[in-house]
C-alpha cells in the first residue's frame, strides 16, 4: 500500500466545493450562569483551522499531493465551537452562499484528479458539476464527490461518491439518485462513522472496519476520507486500495480534536 503514498507525491488535485473557517473557543466550566441554567465558558484559548472544501485542501497538501482551489470568494461560512476539553457545549455558525461562475475549463491544465466537497453552499450547481465532471472524464480525471442532500442527478458521471450513513439512507429512497448510480456505474463509499468504511457495488459490498483506537472528535473525518481516496485513485491505485488507506487516515484523525490532517510520514507508519 505504500506504494500508492510514493505514487501520489506531487499530483496535482483540483477541489470544488464549500470551504468554510471552523474556529475554537477553548476554556473551562466553574459555574452555571445565575441568569439561565447553562455553564459559563471560561475562554481561554482561541484556534483557527480549515474547514469543508478548505480542510479537503489541507489533508491533500499533507498527503504530499498540491492542492488547487477552485473556491468562492471569500467571506466564507464560519463555524464557532465552544469547547471544554474533548466536549462541545455550542456551535454557533455564520453561514455564506455564493453562486458560481461560468466553467473555464482553464482550471483543468495540468490535472491529474477532482474532488468535489459539497457542503450545499450553493457554490456546487448541477450545471456547474456537470460541466466540471464532463470536462473531467473527456481527460480520464478520477472524480471524488462528497455530497451534499438528496439530489445526486447533478453528481453524475462522478467516479465515487463518499456519503455518510445519514446521507445514503436519505438518497435510496429517491429513485433518480438510485438510478444515477446504477446506470453510471458509481462507487458508493459510505462513511459510518465509529464502523469504518463500506464501498457499495453491483453484488453487495465490502466493509473496511474502523482502526481509531480511540475517538476523541470525528469532525473533519470525511474531508480526509475524499482526500486520500482521491490521492490513491491519481496514483493508480484502485477504490478499494483507496478506502482501505482512507480508514487508515480517518482512524488517525479522529484521534485528534477538532479538524485534523494526517501526513505522508504518519499513513506509511500506519501501513506497517
Amino acid at each position: 500500500m505504500k506504494h500508492f503514498i510514493d505514487g501520489w507525491q506531487g499530483k496535482r488535485i483540483l477541489v470544488a466545493g464549500d470551504p468554510m473557517y471552523d474556529v475554537y473557543h477553548i476554556g473551562r466550566v466553574e459555574r452555571v450562569s445565575p441568569e439561565a441554567p447553562v455553564p459559563v465558558l471560561i475562554e481561554e484559548t482561541v484556534e483557527d483551522r480549515p474547514g469543508g472544501a478548505y480542510n479537503v485542501c489541507q489533508n491533500l497538501a499533507a498527503l504530499g499531493c498540491v492542492p488547487v482551489q477552485c473556491f468562492p470568494p471569500q467571506p466564507w461560512t464560519v463555524k464557532r465551537r465552544f469547547m471544554v476539553g474533548n466536549h462541545q457545549l455550542l456551535r454557533v455558525d455564520y453561514d455564506q452562499h455564493h453562486e458560481p461562475p461560468p466553467f473555464d475549463v482553464a482550471v483543468l491544465a495540468g490535472i491529474d484528479g477532482i474532488v468535489l466537497s459539497d457542503y450545499n453552499k450553493g457554490w456546487l450547481q448541477p450545471e456547474f458539476c456537470q460541466t466540471l465532471i464532463h470536462a473531467a472524464k473527456e481527460r480520464n480525471l478520477p472524480i471524488v464527490v462528497d455530497p451534499k442532500g438528496d439530489n445526486w442527478v447533478k453528481y453524475r458521471g462522478a467516479t465515487v461518491i463518499c456519503p455518510n450513513e445519514k446521507e445514503w439512507k436519505l438518497v435510496q429512497e429517491f429513485e433518480a439518485a438510485r438510478f444515477v448510480i446504477k446506470k453510471d456505474g458509481i462507487k458508493v463509499l459510505e462513511k459510518r462513522g465509529s464502523e469504518g468504511l463500506r464501498l457499495h457495488g453491483d453484488d453487495g459490498y465490502q466493509d473496511f472496519p474502523a482502526t481509531a483506537h480511540a475517538v476523541f472528535d470525528v469532525t473533519g473525518a470525511g474531508d480526509t476520507v475524499v482526500a486520500t481516496l482521491a490521492a490513491a485513485l491519481v496514483a493508480g491505485g484502485t477504490i478499494e486500495a483507496g478506502a482501505q488507506l482512507s480508514n487508515l487516515a480517518a482512524g488517525h484523525v479522529v484521534g485528534e480534536v477538532g479538524t485534523a490532517s494526517c501526513s505522508a510520514e504518519t499513513l506509511r507508519a500506519l501501513c506497517e
